[in-house]
């Protein structure tokens, strides 16, 4: 990921109130203002620089930078109201005409658009007048295709917004979507970009968290990850901001790499060799491909032979090695790739198709995403993707999901009361009609997490009497399942594998809003005793007895109905995890000194873990913790001299990203939670 610059840079600096800023001269309007400007605060610094020349309308230069600021935050039309004041003074705001043109564009007023284009091309003596034009010209036709495509729109496309247990007022991306409820992506909250995870329940998209069992990196922006067909590999992109580098509004470098999967832990990151990261380019956005024994992975990428600012590029390696030994990157030619920018690529292997993002080719907006037919530099012409997928703003990061029913893509635009304004990317969900319904999922061992690559599985019809008559049974090689289904019917499904118990569920596929229905299965080993199953419902006898440290008579928690939900793997994040042994530990606080057994990893370096509560009886399946599962990994310590244990959430390795933590947890019911800080694997204390 390349970042902007508005997401490296914590804001510190709270709005002016209307009263205050009335007695703010225009002269500390646009002092505050440059200031702001210079932390690239430029929200703040656009009102600043707008309040300032209200007061002091001769000095045509701060609406100007308001407009400037506006424009960097992608509020369009804000920014077309600023640049409107001055947007025929070209001569002392270099293109100023042009940019609100663009603003007007993206602001989805078309005609407008087209007039102001045309208007600026006419006026226009400066330099570079033949580039312009052309320039223009595709300007012009992206507002005439704005004009035309919503008489074509797919009607059988449904896009939603994916709510805001995954979306927030900072930029989420990279949506890559393991199983039909199951998501991965990336945001930059907190302040710094990295991964996350989501669970769908039901309808809704659970809170997203820090992916449990994936590696710890403490420095840069990690972001932009893809899983390899196969799942046994991610690549991702790890990125830093560089001093006196610009890529458009872009302030960062970015390199690939790759953690690899054994069981349940993912290895500590490699770096793609040196003749994929370039020194001072830019490598992003990989997407994987396996064809014909080679895993491919397409790229974004600014390095020599580009044709414009970023191009899609591809690499490969012979799957039936595990090494790093790539073929030199390989530009994908210009069907794909143009003078502009090109990223996001994602392939549909099933369809042959690449999807990408570019502002080089024809569009509505400003990044409209693409999708040409083909492979390695042979490709299709690019063709637009089309109403609703695309938008007046931004547009890109588009990919779908396994069944190919639907999918996901990223955009700014404005979305009804969910998403009022254009300044911050989201991840939009897609779901396309007409398709047919299917029943689907992945099996996994129950005692390790790990797939389980043998499966039969049976697909019952239910009868209203209780009868059932089988409909379906195949063998599955890939640790997955899938069977098209009827509408309005009732079902049973029955996996089973040599080695291990068989497992069924049912389901009703009565919702019309719905076309996959499932839920991975976990099938427990003969040879081992089987656990507590956890979705069984407590009595309120057999209820967790909670007892909060330092806070008495607690009340009892009662169970509620059990909830389906897909369990992750109850790991830890850090690559220098210990194997799982129990060890004691002396804290290194004044006011604890009790000695604790534990088995959690021990990382070093300071970290913070949040105190849910101390309890007589740990019941881990107890929907008590189940309800905070989403948002961390669940330690426990045993206080040897009180026959207490603790349960804490973990691990949290930035103040910022631990309080979060600490908010959800108090609105899951521990109010009384608190944050403890740890060093090198050792319990401190606690942060006020």
């Amino acid at each position: 990921m390349m970042l902007k610059r508005a997401t490296l840079i914590i804001l510190v600096l709270a709005v002016a109130t209307p009263m205050f800023a009335q007695k703010m001269s225009w002269r500390k309007h646009r002092k505050l203002a440059d200031e702001l400007y210079g932390k690239a605060n430029y929200a703040e610094a656009a009102e600043n620089y707008e309040a300032a020349w209200k007061k002091k309308k001769r000095k045509k230069e701060l609406i100007f930078k308001a407009g400037e600021s506006y424009y960097l935050i992608k509020d369009y039309r804000k920014a077309a109201a600023a640049y409107l004041e001055v947007k025929d003074e070209n001569d002392d705001y270099p293109l100023v005409g042009l940019k609100y043109a663009r603003c007007l564009k993206q602001d989805g007023q078309y005609e407008k658009a087209i007039k102001e284009f045309r208007a600026f091309s006419d006026t226009y003596t400066g330099d570079g007048k033949a580039i312009l034009q052309d320039i223009i010209s595709n300007e012009i036709k992206g507002c005439e295709l704005g004009l035309a495509l919503p008489s074509g729109a797919r009607s059988d496309l449904e896009l939603l917004f994916a709510g805001t247990n995954v979306n927030t007022d900072e930029d989420e991306f990279a949506p890559f979507p393991v199983s039909n409820n199951q998501l991965y992506f990336s945001s930059s909250k907190g302040g710094k970009a990295r991964i996350y995870v989501s669970t769908k329940v039901g309808k809704t998209w659970a809170r997203a968290a820090v992916p449990a069992n994936f590696p710890v990196i403490q420095n840069g922006h990690f972001a932009n990850g893809s899983f390899s067909p196969d799942g046994d590999r991610y690549y991702f992109t790890i990125c830093n901001a560089e001093k006196d580098k610009n890529y458009g509004d872009l302030t960062s470098r970015c390199e690939l790499f790759v953690t690899k999967k054994s069981g349940n832990q993912w290895s500590r990151p490699e770096r793609l060799p040196d003749y994929v990261n370039l020194e001072k380019i830019t490598s992003t956005h990989p997407t994987v491909v396996h064809r014909s024994g080679l895993e491919i992975v397409y790229f974004a990428s600014n390095r020599d032979g580009t044709r414009g600012g970023m191009d899609i590029w591809f690499i490969s390696r012979d799957l039936a090695k595990d090494d790093l030994d790539f073929t030199f990157p390989m530009n994908l030619g210009p069907n794909v790739n143009t003078l502009g920018d090109e990223l996001t690529p994602y392939y549909n292997r099933d369809e042959n198709k690449l999807y990408f993002s570019s502002n080089g080719h024809i569009s509505i907006g400003g990044f409209d995403i693409f999708k040409v037919q083909g492979e390695d530099v042979n490709w299709t012409a690019a063709e637009n993707a089309g109403l609703p997928i695309n938008s007046p703003a931004d547009d890109f990061g588009y990919v779908e999901n396994s069944s190919h029913t639907g999918g996901f893509l990223v955009s700014n635009r404005a979305f009804g009361g969910e998403k009022p304004n254009t300044r911050n990317s989201d991840i939009f969900e897609f779901t396309v009609e007409g398709r047919s319904m299917t029943v689907q999922g992945n099996v996994y061992a129950r005692q390790t997490g790990e797939p389980i690559a043998n499966v039969e599985v049976a697909l019952y019809e239910l009868g209203g009497n209780g009868n059932k008559s089988e409909l379906n049974r195949r063998l599955f090689d890939n640790g997955s399942y899938i069977f098209e289904i009827a509408k309005g019917s009732r079902y049973e499904v029955e996996v089973s594998s040599p080695g291990y118990l068989t497992d069924v569920y049912q389901f009703a596929a009565d919702d019309a809003s719905v076309l996959t229905y499932g839920q991975p299965v976990f099938l427990a080993s003969l040879e081992i005793e089987e656990p507590e199953n956890p979705s069984s419902e407590l009595s309120k006898n057999d209820a967790t007895e909670i007892i909060l440290e330092d806070v008495p008579n607690v009340p009892v928690f009662e169970e509620p109905e059990p909830v389906f939900e897909e369990p992750m793997p109850d790991t830890n994040p850090s690559v220098d995890a210990n194997s799982g042994q129990e060890y004691e530990v002396t804290p290194k606080s004044a006011s604890d000194k009790y000695i604790y057994r534990t088995s959690a990893p021990r990382h070093t370096g300071t970290y913070y873990k949040v105190q849910l509560a101390a309890v007589s009886k740990f019941k881990p399946n107890s929907s008590v913790f189940r309800k905070v599962k989403n948002e961390g990994r669940l330690d426990t310590e045993l206080i040897i001299d009180r026959g207490l244990t603790r349960v804490l959430l973990a691990d949290f390795f930035s103040l910022v990203e631990a309080k979060e933590a600490l908010k959800a947890a108090k609105r899951s019911g521990f109010p009384k939670a608190y944050l403890v800080k740890y060093e090198d694997g050792i319990r401190h204390d606690k942060v006020r």
